[in-house]
């Protein structure tokens, strides 16, 4: 008897000892993981990939950037320290140490930084800007040139190859024409190079009757750009304007804009103007348009006309995120009126809005 009662005492103590052990543990694991104790890393305001299992986080910074001084942001749990503090300033010539401690134990990562490339290469049919066919397309490759000096290049259709886009970021692609909206034989002879800087990655900003491109690339599928414009065009007494959709990334792409109404800025005031919409109908779309769009396509309509915008059944700016094998981004523009030469000679008093659209659209892109 005397036996018996003294193994169940040895079995109860070692329950409670168990107990209280596995209370130990679990008090333990009440703070962050060691593994997940970084929520976020920003360096220079841009989001950086966090591999928590190897202990690695890198960042792909704008061409041009000064790794020598980059702002290091850290979001943590409360309890945690992180060493260099949130808001340091590093040196990312070279992988960096962050050391992050959760009270029990600390972790270290290293910081990886590479700088993409810088180039914005406009493609046109001239030999050289000069000879570009179309006052619009001429303007705006001369704008262009203007904007990023010298980190612009200018790629004939002619001379389009994998070895003219080495060291090119964005491309940009404006294209008008009277009669058809096909695009260039010339530019369509070169379309596998385009594809596989696509493909792979690159990034174009398409605009006027040039956003087919992103049907020839077969990014586009949808069969909805169809609201297509290539009269001569005529005097008009109207101002037009474009409505964005508040979106965070309509919000980048229409920062800066002069809005004559929340969302909405003119572009192009009375007078002549070329009949050259290229838009998509999401008139067929019941439900949320712009949201099923980019549910079934991967591409986020953020502008139309600005009369249209409201009811979503148009979209004249989309941008097209990576998808499927598409790993590259397109932001197509669309929107009629958005003309870069007036063909009567007045000023529009609208071009700079046209403007910072295109360079907050290629912006946008140099840092994705």
């Amino acid at each position: 008897m005397k036996r018996i009662v003294y193994i169940n005492i040895v079995a109860i103590v070692t329950l409670l000892l168990g107990l209280q052990s596995c209370n130990e543990r679990e008090n333990y694991m009440d703070g962050p993981s060691v593994l997940d104790i970084v929520e976020d890393v920003t360096i220079n305001s841009k989001s950086a990939e966090i591999d928590h299992l190897s202990g690695t986080i890198n960042i792909s910074l704008a061409g041009g950037t000064d790794l020598s001084s980059v702002v290091f942001e850290a979001t943590v749990p409360d309890g945690v320290t992180v060493t260099p503090t949130s808001g340091s300033s590093l040196d990312l010539n070279s992988p960096t140490q962050v050391v992050v401690s959760n009270g029990f134990s600390e972790r270290t990562y290293m910081v990886h930084a590479t700088l993409l490339p810088s180039k914005v290469a406009f493609l046109g049919d001239g030999t050289t800007i000069a000879e570009i066919a179309d006052d619009d397309v001429k303007a705006a490759a001369q704008w262009t040139e203007a904007t990023y000096g010298t980190d612009f290049i200018y790629i004939s259709f002619d001379e389009l190859s994998d070895e003219a886009l080495d060291g090119v970021n964005v491309i940009v692609y404006v294209y008008d024409n009277v009669g058809t909206s096909d695009q260039p034989a010339a530019l369509l002879e070169k379309l596998n190079v385009l594809s596989k800087f696509y493909v792979q990655g690159g990034k174009i900003v398409a605009g006027l009757l040039g956003t087919g491109l992103v049907e020839e690339l077969g990014r586009d599928n949808s069969g909805l750009r169809n609201i297509i414009g290539t009269g001569e065009g005529g005097n008009n007494p109207d101002t037009w304007g474009v409505g964005f959709s508040g979106s965070e990334v309509a919000n980048i792409i229409s920062a800066g804009l002069d809005f004559y109404a929340p969302n909405m800025a003119y572009v192009i005031d009375a007078g002549y103007k070329e009949d050259h919409n290229a838009l998509w109908n999401l008139g067929s779309i019941t439900n949320a348009p712009y949201t099923t769009f980019n549910s079934l396509y991967g591409a986020e309509p953020i502008a139309a006309w600005d009369w249209a915008v409201g009811g979503q059944g148009f979209a004249g700016i989309i941008v097209w995120n990576p998808f499927d094998r598409f790993e590259g981004y397109i932001i197509t523009i669309g929107i009629g009126g958005m003309e870069w030469n007036m063909n009567d000679g007045r000023d529009n008093p609208y071009l700079s809005n046209v403007h910072k659209i295109y360079k907050n659209s290629i912006d946008y892109l140099l840092n994705k």
